[in-house]
């Protein structure tokens, strides 16, 4: 007996393949919506993660900020005091070289023979101004001046003659630079 089969298998069958296909695309779907959940939360971790850190950075940078502030000030201070340590140090020196200046033109100063009116210091400028018996006594004192470690560069800057109490003096103004021998 032959059988008729009238059943459109064909048909089924390619529906049964469609509704596998669909099952696969759907699922296909669904795992990639799901991918890109996990992804988004993934992301939405590390976002909230680097705000977190970026904000415990800022703390962080507040704090620091207080410290910088504090050490610029000591800075500034520091500078300061060593600006006027520096001052002190140098009157100290200019005070001492005073003072040796003063027993180097007191030292060599020829008694008897020479006398000074008026020593005047500016700076390192030292200004000599008196009176002598002659031109040897102020060509050798500016020999005895030029010998000296804390006087240099002496110069006659004016040498005129005098009458004092009716004998011929000669009055001279002496130059020099003082300096700190090393």
């Amino acid at each position: 007996m032959i059988h008729i089969n009238l059943l459109p298998v064909r048909e089924i069958l390619r529906r049964k393949k469609l509704k596998g296909e669909i099952s696969v695309l759907i699922a296909t779907f669904v795992g990639v919506i799901f991918c890109l959940l996990i992804i988004q939360f993934w992301q939405a971790s590390v976002i909230q993660n680097l705000k977190d850190e970026e904000a415990r950075i800022n703390k962080e940078k507040q704090q620091f900020a207080k410290i910088l502030e504090d050490i610029k000030k000591m800075e500034e201070e520091k500078k300061l005091l060593l600006t006027r340590v520096d001052v002190i140090n140098k009157l100290k020196q200019s005070s001492s070289l005073t003072v040796h200046v003063l027993d180097e033109v007191a030292t060599l100063t020829p008694p008897g023979r020479m006398w000074l009116k008026s020593i005047s210091q500016n700076g390192n400028q030292l200004m000599l101004i008196g009176m002598a018996l002659d031109d040897q006594t102020i060509a050798k004192y500016m020999e005895e001046l030029e010998k000296s470690s804390y006087i240099q560069a002496v110069s006659l800057s004016s040498s005129a003659m005098e009458i004092v109490a009716e004998r011929n003096l000669k009055a001279f103004t002496v130059s020099a630079q003082v300096t700190m021998p090393e």
